[in-house]
C-alpha cells in the first residue's frame, strides 16, 4: 500500500514538473536587436522588462517592452511584442493599432492597411470613435500614397475632410494632377480654419503659380512669410515621444533637465560635465547641445579657460557657428582682449539672424570702443526682432521695432524693405511704397523692393 502511494506521488510530481516545463518552454522568448546595435544604456534599461516577460508572459509586460522598442525605432521587434499581446488579449485594439503602425513603418503597407481596415470596421460610435476613424482613414490614405495608388488615396481622403491633414493631402493630389480650380476652394476653406498654416499657405502659393496669377502669387508669398507650423502631417506618430524619453540616453537627459532647476552654477557645471562624459563617442545629437550649454554656464561663471576647452571640443566636431564664435569673443572679453573679441563678434554677426545674438554682439562692440559698429548691430537686432513679430502676425509691435531700427541706422536698405512689408500687411499701401522706394534709393539692386513697386501682369 505504501509502495503504491509513493508511486502515485512520484507520478503526480512528474506530471506537474512536466506541465511546468511545457509551460516554460511554450512561452515565447522576446526577440531583441543585436546588443552591438543598441545603445548600452537602453540595453541596461530594457533588461528588467525582458526578465518580466520571461517570468510572467503577461500582456501588460509585453506591451511595455514593445513600447520601449518602438520608442527607439526598432519597429520589427516591437511588432513581435505587440503580436504576443494580441495573442494573449485578442480583443486589444491598442495592440492591433500598434502592429498596424509598425507594419507601416517597415514598408509592409498592404498588411498595415488590412489591419487598419479591420480596426475601421469595428470602431465604436461616438466622439472618440469618430476621432479614431479619422486617424485610421488618414493612415490608410498615406499607405495608398506610398504604394502610388493615388485614386484610392484620393477617395479615402475625400471621406475624411473633417481631418485637416487629410484635406492637405487631398489638395496636394489635386494640384499635382493640375486640378487647380478644385484645389483652391479646398485650400481657402482650410485656411479659414487655420489662417497661419504654413503647409496650406505653401499649397496656395503652388496653386497660384500653376495658374499664372502673379498678383495672387505675390499676396500668397507675403502671407507665407508669416505662416507657422500648425497642421501636423504625421499625427499618428505623436504617441511615440513619451516612450523614447523613458529609456536609454534620453531618460538620463530628461532626469538631468529635472535636476538642474534650482541648482547653483557650479552644481550645474558638474552635472553637465558628468553627462557629457556619459555621452562621449555616442551617436547622439545631445552631445554637442550639452557642450554648448556647458559653454554658457562657464560664461556665467566667468571661466574663460573652460569656455576655450569646450569650444575646442565643438570645433573638433566640425561645429563652427555664430554661437561658438560669440562664446570665444566673450571669453576674450573677460581677458581684456578687446580687438580680437570685436573681430570674432563681427564674424559671428555674419552667420546668424538671431536678434538676441546680435544684441550681444552690439554689447561687445560697445565695450571694445566701436560705437558706430555697435549702433549698427543694435539696429540689426531690432530689425530682426521686428521681423519675428511680423511672422507671428504682431504687426503693430513689428512696425514699432522697425521704426527704432531705422532711427539708429537709416542707411540700412533691408530695414526700409522690411518696414515696407509690415506696412503692406497693415494696409498702409502708400507708406509701404515709400519704404520700398527708400530701400531702392540706398540699394538700387534690391530686386524684391523693385518687384513690390512694379505692377505685375498675369500670364
Amino acid at each position: 500500500m505504501l509502495f503504491r502511494a509513493l508511486m502515485l506521488l512520484l507520478i503526480i510530481e512528474g506530471a506537474w514538473c512536466g506541465y511546468l516545463f511545457y509551460q516554460r518552454a511554450a512561452r515565447p522568448e522576446p526577440m531583441l536587436p543585436e546588443a552591438r546595435l543598441m545603445d548600452p544604456l537602453f540595453v541596461e534599461d530594457v533588461e528588467p522588462l525582458v526578465t518580466q516577460v520571461q517570468k510572467d508572459n503577461a500582456p501588460y509586460d509585453w506591451m511595455q517592452l514593445g513600447e520601449a522598442l518602438l520608442g527607439q525605432g526598432y519597429y520589427s521587434h516591437a511588432a513581435l511584442c505587440f503580436e504576443q499581446v494580441a495573442r494573449l488579449m485578442p480583443a486589444s485594439r491598442l495592440a492591433e493599432s500598434r502592429i498596424a503602425y509598425c507594419l507601416e513603418r517597415t514598408g509592409r503597407t498592404s498588411e498595415s492597411t488590412d489591419k487598419y481596415l479591420s480596426l475601421l470596421e469595428t470602431a465604436e460610435e461616438g466622439r472618440e470613435g469618430d476621432r479614431e476613424r479619422m486617424q485610421i482613414r488618414y493612415e490608410i490614405g498615406r499607405n495608398y500614397l506610398r504604394e502610388e495608388q493615388t485614386d484610392k488615396a484620393e477617395a479615402i481622403f475625400r471621406e475624411n475632410l473633417g481631418f485637416l491633414p487629410a484635406r492637405y493631402q487631398l489638395a496636394k493630389l489635386l494640384i499635382r494632377s493640375d486640378r487647380i480650380e478644385e484645389a483652391l476652394p479646398l485650400i481657402q476653406e482650410s485656411l479659414q480654419r487655420v489662417p497661419q498654416s504654413l503647409k496650406f499657405r505653401e499649397l496656395e502659393l503652388q496653386a497660384y503659380r500653376r495658374q499664372g496669377d502673379m498678383d495672387a502669387v505675390n499676396r500668397s508669398a507675403l502671407a507665407l512669410a508669416r505662416a507657422q507650423h500648425s497642421v501636423p502631417l504625421h499625427p499618428g506618430s505623436d504617441f511615440i515621444e513619451p516612450y523614447r524619453m523613458q529609456y536609454g540616453i534620453d531618460r538620463r537627459v530628461e532626469e538631468f533637465n529635472q535636476r538642474i532647476s534650482g541648482g547653483t552654477l557650479d552644481e550645474l557645471a558638474s552635472e553637465l560635465e558628468q553627462l557629457i562624459a556619459l555621452l562621449d563617442n555616442r551617436p547622439t545629437t545631445h552631445y554637442p547641445i550639452f557642450l554648448m550649454r556647458l559653454a554658457e554656464v562657464n560664461l556665467q561663471r566667468k571661466r574663460p579657460e573652460q569656455i576655450g576647452k569646450t569650444i575646442q571640443q565643438l570645433n573638433d566636431l566640425q561645429i563652427h557657428n555664430a554661437e561658438t564664435l560669440l562664446y570665444q569673443a566673450q571669453s576674450l572679453e573677460m581677458q581684456d582682449e578687446w580687438d580680437q573679441a570685436a573681430e570674432l563678434a563681427q564674424r559671428a554677426g555674419l552667420l546668424t539672424k538671431d536678434p538676441d545674438l546680435h544684441q550681444q554682439i552690439a554689447d561687445i562692440l560697445e565695450q571694445a570702443g566701436q560705437a558706430e559698429a555697435s549702433m549698427a548691430a543694435h539696429a540689426r537686432a531690432l530689425r530682426l526682432k521686428g521681423m519675428l513679430a511680423y511672422r507671428e502676425n504682431q504687426l503693430a509691435e513689428a512696425e514699432a521695432l522697425l521704426d527704432q531700427s531705422l532711427s539708429l541706422n537709416p542707411a540700412d536698405p533691408q530695414a526700409w524693405y522690411d518696414r515696407g512689408l509690415i506696412r503692406l500687411a497693415l494696409g498702409k499701401t502708400e507708406a509701404a511704397r515709400s519704404d520700398f522706394q527708400a530701400c531702392l534709393d540706398r540699394e538700387p539692386r534690391h530686386g524684391r523692393a523693385r518687384r513690390q513697386l512694379t505692377p505685375t501682369k498675369n500670364k
